[in-house]
């Protein structure tokens, strides 16, 4: 039996829901349908597409059927999602419902008790019981015996879930016949935006936002979202059972950019450095790093990273970067300043526990990858706005200044956290690499933790600056590997 936290629940009105946001989302990684085949009755899917009547563009329906052990379909689930972000399965965004509807097709009498449907999220890093922790469990009765007779779907009415979960039906006394004919039930669920859960060695109470569905092929540990269909025959018959996976995308953005690069974006005119935008980048400040020229001579370059301002980034955008170098040996900074030479890189760390009975203490699991380095250019107009705060013997002599750029994969997975499961991200900045010059360490120079979202800040989209030519060695480091398509991100 899976774990279950809190948030069983059978009523549409759900604890712990934030105000909506009128964001839009990055697209989201899509993997092959699923259904399941519990109770030794199998399923098989097909899609087709539909217009929203919401207006919100072209929806996709994909249907599920549920077969006898004759290999008879009896009943059909169906699931209707936005097109845009569904290319292999139903996709659903922060702040939008799981809809479809359940059909039955019953050609002679058969005694149904219930139709119920569930939603459930859960964190898997194994088959064990043990390794799978369900966050989210939200079930809903279409229909039961005491809702009286339900209409056939020949006179269909639409229904709606009431606040108790229940179909509302025009019968209030209980129904004991059986049902024969055909028979639809549409739904729409509502998902929280984030859920409170007994966390921790103490089971203290933490919220944590909806995680973007994850299930990469060299990652052990997947987040996956399905919906359970279940028709319930009563005593001495088995219920027909199906799950089908869908995808869940939640909707985060950075905050608000400084005035002066929100100004530069607006303008199409390159980003002003640190020193005539201070509010706009950040530094943990300036490092030494020490290594040979020539294998013999020791040369001390003093390195200053700079991150743009806040440090959360659009997933499909990029990371602006500045590099300040400073030393007296000429021939050292000639070499470093090289931009083939400079290694900083997007580093993901995924983080979780292989048994939920360690839940809160430290770490069993970690996989970290890099993405391909950044791009790195001479920066002309920094090095005269540092020179005329530094002085006129701070120039060409003693230092070297380079723009950059890490280009974000619009396949990112955004940073999350659902318990002891975490994606996390970082800029770190190797030692540099260039023949000639022999750093004294191996060990990186410095991490700076950065987080990715789904979605563009308010005001101008982020640009890329990079001149022609200067592009990143894609060959320094292997790229991250994902095993899903994503669409593109935020409409204009």
């Amino acid at each position: 039996m899976n774990n279950v936290f809190a948030l069983h629940s059978r009523s549409i009105m759900m604890p712990h829901i934030r105000p909506h946001s009128d964001g839009t989302a990055m697209p989201v990684a899509s993997s092959s349908a699923s259904v399941s085949n519990m109770s030794s009755y199998a399923t098989s899917a097909r899609s087709t597409s539909s217009r929203s009547s919401r207006g919100n563009g072209e929806m996709k329906e994909f249907h599920y059927d549920v077969k006898s052990r004759k290999g008879n379909s009896f009943a059909t689930l169906t699931l209707v999602a936005e097109r845009l972000f569904s290319k292999h399965i139903p996709t659903v965004l922060q702040d939008k419902n799981v809809e479809g509807r359940v059909h039955l097709r019953l050609g002679s009498p058969e005694t149904i008790k219930a139709v119920t449907i569930s939603v459930q999220g859960q964190y898997l890093t194994g088959a064990n019981p043990d390794q799978q922790v369900t966050f989210l469990d939200l079930s809903y009765t279409l229909w039961s015996q005491s809702s009286g007779k339900p209409p056939n779907s020949n006179g269909l009415h639409q229904h709606s879930l009431s606040p108790t979960g229940l179909i509302s039906s025009s019968s209030s006394s209980k129904f004991d016949g059986k049902l024969h004919g055909d028979y639809t039930w549409p739904f729409s669920i509502p998902l929280p935006k984030d859920i409170t859960l007994p966390y921790g060695k103490n089971n203290e109470l933490k919220t944590f936002p909806l995680p973007q569905t994850f299930n990469e092929r060299l990652a052990k540990g997947s987040i996956n979202y399905e919906v359970y269909l279940r028709i319930s025959r009563g005593k001495f018959q088995p219920d027909d059972r199906a799950s089908v996976k869908f995808g869940f995308i939640p909707i985060s953005r950075p905050p608000p950019f400084s005035p002066m690069r929100r100004l530069s974006y607006q303008e199409n005119s390159p980003l002003l450095g640190p020193s005539a935008d201070p509010e706009g980048w950040y530094s943990k400040g300036p490092i030494t790093v020490a290594g040979h020229v020539g294998n013999h001579r020791l040369a001390h370059v003093a390195c200053t990273l700079f991150l743009a301002r806040p440090l959360c980034y659009t997933r499909g955008s990029l990371i602006p970067c500045c590099l300040r170098l400073e030393s007296g040996d000429r021939q050292a900074l000639d070499l470093i300043s090289a931009p083939t030479a400079i290694s900083v890189f997007l580093m993901r760390r995924i983080r979780y526990h292989s048994s939920h009975h360690k839940v809160g203490s430290a770490y069993a699991k970690d996989t970290i990858e890099y993405s391909q380095p950044a791009v790195w250019w001479p920066s002309h107009t920094e090095r005269q706005e540092a020179s005329l705060n530094h002085g006129p013997s701070w120039g060409h002599e003693r230092a070297r200044i380079l723009n950059g750029e890490i280009h974000l994969k619009p396949d990112l997975k955004p940073t999350s956290a659902m318990l002891d499961f975490r994606i996390e991200y970082s800029v770190v900045f190797f030692p540099f690499r260039v023949a000639g010059f022999e750093p004294s360490s191996q060990d990186p120079l410095l991490e700076y933790p950065v987080e990715i979202v789904t979605s563009y800040a308010h005001g101008p989209r982020p640009r890329k600056f990079a001149p022609h030519g200067y592009e990143a060695d894609r060959h320094a480091q292997q790229p991250l590997h994902y095993s899903f398509d994503f669409p593109s991100l935020d409409q204009p």
